[in-house]
């Protein structure tokens, strides 16, 4: 005599999320963002990226009494012995004095002045966090394909084009928002570093202004790129093959722009990244004391911060474009 047995139902997709159109109804957005973010959040490595970076940015502020002292005696008397070994070594070897050349040229400036050094050092938070976003933005975009979870999110919801839309936001915003929270971090300690270790000297609105302005795009510019790293990994459906296409790319990309001039070179990525992020205005070559690189070109060549992120957007559009037409319109393997 066979015996009724009882049959589990299947495993829900996800906690916050099951198939659609069990109801007659679409998805809510909130219940997909939210069952998304959860995902994004739930890797063991993003619990310690959340512990790491903040403690990074501590380090790196805290670097800054370290460098640097108020001992200005110290470095003058310093600069002073290097002046004279160079007129020493000059009329040892019989070599012509430079006019205008004084101690002055050889004196570094121990104080961390706050006007000036502030901008070089967010500056270089964002570059290092515009490089994590890309790789963060391959893995975030790659993981669920290797898995094969992608088959059960796209039964979730259906309408490919909400799903790869809602992914490639909450990816942006998660890396804009990290990158927002650096910079508020990294303030106050560099402020700690002026009153302490330098000067706070010329910190008017001018100056706040352009500090803002440079803040703002840097978290535009992470977001762009995470952006850029979501889309290749949407394309070539795995991580590792996104991270290689993606070095292939910008690498191929900066060959076939240095080719074109010093106007086209610096459409080269990390030209772009320094012209967003410049805090200054254009300084003529012949007051620069730049002499090679995409920075100076950014410098020399009039490139603005508007040029800046219209070059990222030449990367960035077309691999998200096809990207996104793979994910509405192929099969899902």
């Amino acid at each position: 005599m066979a015996r009724d047995r009882a049959v589990a139902p299947p495993p829900s997709p996800s906690p916050s999320l099951s198939p659609a159109g069990a109801d007659g109804e679409p998805l809510p957005w909130r219940r997909l963002a939210r069952a998304e973010l959860l995902r994004l959040r739930a890797p063991r490595a993003m619990r310690y990226a959340g512990i790491g970076l903040p403690l990074a940015i501590i380090a790196f502020g805290l670097s800054k009494l370290l460098l640097h002292d108020r001992d200005t005696a110290t470095a003058w008397r310093s600069a002073e012995e290097r002046y004279a070994a160079y007129l020493a070594d000059a009329q040892t070897h019989g070599l012509p004095v430079g006019s205008g050349l004084t101690a002055r040229n050889y004196f570094r400036d121990p104080r961390y002045l706050m006007e000036t050094l502030s901008f070089g050092d967010l500056r270089t938070v964002d570059t290092a966090l515009a490089a994590a976003a890309v790789v963060f933005g391959m893995v975030a975009g790659g993981a669920d394909w290797s898995s094969r979870v992608m088959l059960t999110l796209a039964a979730a919801e259906p309408r490919r084009f909400r799903l790869f839309a809602t992914r490639a936001l909450l990816v942006a915003a998660l890396s804009m928002a990290a990158t927002a929270a650096a910079g508020l971090l990294l303030l106050p300690l560099l402020l700690l570093a002026a009153f302490t270790r330098g000067s706070a000297a010329g910190l008017d609105g001018v100056y706040w202004a352009a500090l803002a302005s440079q803040y703002a795009r840097g978290v535009l510019l992470v977001g762009l790129l995470c952006l850029l790293g979501h889309a290749l990994a949407m394309l070539t459906r795995k991580a590792s093959v996104a991270l290689a296409i993606g070095f292939l790319y910008l690498a191929g990309s900066d060959q076939i722009f240095a080719g074109r001039g010093p106007r086209g070179a610096e459409y080269a990525m990390d030209g772009l990244v320094f012209a967003v992020l410049n805090e200054k205005p254009v300084i003529p070559l012949a007051q620069s004391d730049c002499i090679a690189g995409p920075g100076c070109e950014a410098v020399h060549v009039d490139l603005t911060a508007a040029d800046g992120f219209l070059g990222v957007l030449i990367y960035l559009v077309p691999v998200l474009l096809v990207a996104l037409w793979r994910f509405t319109r192929t099969d899902i393997t």
